[in-house]
């Protein structure tokens, strides 16, 4: 008995110690209550209209009945995020034992706990300012469609579970198609080269791409409220609940256009923004610089033109993030999901034995083993940053720059 409790310890060992760790993490530092910007979230439903950001009151309402307690909704929150953390803590042991190879497995073992020590971990999520936020979901869907595409053989079940939980996704909230959707890109573009251009593997990728797409589109152009009338909107929410509701992101999202959130809240800190995001990228050049060499050394390792331009393609789906740090503030949100998107297609192509991809892990693990203290240095480097908070910068951004700043004066004498 004791024989095979310490076998299933050493065949679990990353699941349960990345479980244990996140789960403690969330223990010790979650916030006190959902973030009043977005608690409204759960309380509306489609008694009120039609489109995104009103599955999830709906669901909710399904359980709770037509008055929801705030209490019951933080609640919701915590057990969500737990099951993130259990979610991701399977999925990189399921990378980790599929891998073979001593060299590419240290590898994965450095990504998985370089990615828990990031900013962009799931403890992002239940900080101050993002705790109860949507993505919590989005990211949940995107582990979910990770570790369906790496178990599921069947094709036809795996791309009618990819379209379903995509359009369930997007009723969450649309900006899943700019956030998380370009990892299911990568998994789709990786399947078509796989098949070798089948035209069947083609019409599925594109099919499932582009009706996830249309429902972007409806979701976000064609869809609302019945309400003309935002004090009557507030009125009727606030009598079944007992949180304190946000007016605020009720009027930015259903009676703004997109001219009025790029007018009056990207605009009048555009200038800060891109001060503390360039700052920002700059000093997590460690964690992207890792992701964009692994990419490199995939198109490197490539026979000819046709493979190398799989990999291109795939980097190219970052594009899908442009029009979210263009248009909308929440860039530390918009940063933390590019991070994660980087770390669920590196461990799903690994998982699935994608050649470039391997070949560049069995080189990051020939370097860790023989510069290791580097590499330890990156990970204490990239845990000294708090989590990415919302609309917020990393604290310690706005600290190098000020710093910075001042002593450039003092330097200069001013």
């Amino acid at each position: 008995m004791i024989n095979r409790v310490k076998n299933l310890l050493e065949k679990y060992i990353v699941e349960i110690a990345v479980s244990l760790y996140l789960l403690y993490l969330l223990y010790i530092n979650v916030a006190e209550t959902i973030y009043g910007y977005v608690n409204v979230w759960y309380v509306l439903d489609y008694s009120y209209g039609f489109g995104s950001r009103l599955m999830l009151g709906s669901l909710l309402h399904l359980f709770t009945g037509d008055f929801l307690e705030e209490e019951t909704a933080y609640h919701f929150v915590i057990a969500m995020l737990g099951i993130l953390c259990v979610l991701i803590s399977v999925l990189a042991g399921m990378v980790y034992r599929k891998i073979k190879d001593d060299n590419r497995k240290l590898a994965a073992l450095f990504l998985i706990a370089f990615y828990l020590a990031s900013p962009a971990s799931p403890a992002y999520l239940w900080t101050r300012e993002n705790m109860g936020r949507l993505d919590t979901y989005l990211f949940i869907s995107a582990v979910i469609m990770a570790m369906i595409y790496m178990k599921v053989k069947n094709r036809y079940v795996k791309y009618a579970l990819f379209l379903a939980i995509g359009v369930f996704t997007i009723s969450i909230h649309q900006v899943y198609i700019f956030l998380f959707f370009p990892s299911l890109l990568v998994m789709m573009i990786h399947d078509v080269w796989q098949s070798g251009f089948e035209k069947k593997q083609i019409l599925m990728s594109l099919s499932t791409a582009v009706i996830l797409g249309c429902v972007f589109l409806y979701m976000q152009f064609c869809s609302g409220i019945y309400y003309d009338n935002l004090d009557e909107l507030v009125a009727e929410l606030s009598s079944h609940t007992s949180i304190g509701l946000s007016v605020p992101p009720l009027e930015a999202e259903y009676f703004w256009t997109i001219k009025d959130h790029f007018y009056k809240n990207q605009l009048p800190e555009l200038r800060e923004r891109i001060r503390f995001g360039i700052i920002t990228v700059v000093l997590l050049t460690p964690i992207w610089g890792t992701y964009l060499w692994l990419w490199i050394q995939a198109i490197k390792s490539s026979k000819d033109a046709l493979a190398k331009s799989k990999y291109i393609l795939m980097l190219l789906t970052n594009v899908a993030y442009v029009p979210v740090f263009a248009l909308m503030n929440d860039w530390g949100r918009w940063f933390a999901a590019f991070f994660i998107v980087q770390f669920l297609s590196m461990m799903v192509l690994a998982y699935v034995g994608d050649e470039g991809i391997v070949q560049g892990l069995e080189k990051l693990g020939k370097a860790i083993r023989k510069n290791s203290v580097i590499f330890l240095v990156f990970i204490l480097y990239v845990a000294s940053f708090e989590k990415f908070q919302g609309l917020n910068y990393l604290e310690q951004v706005e600290r190098f720059y000020y710093s910075t700043y001042d002593l450039k004066e003092w330097i200069l004498g001013r």
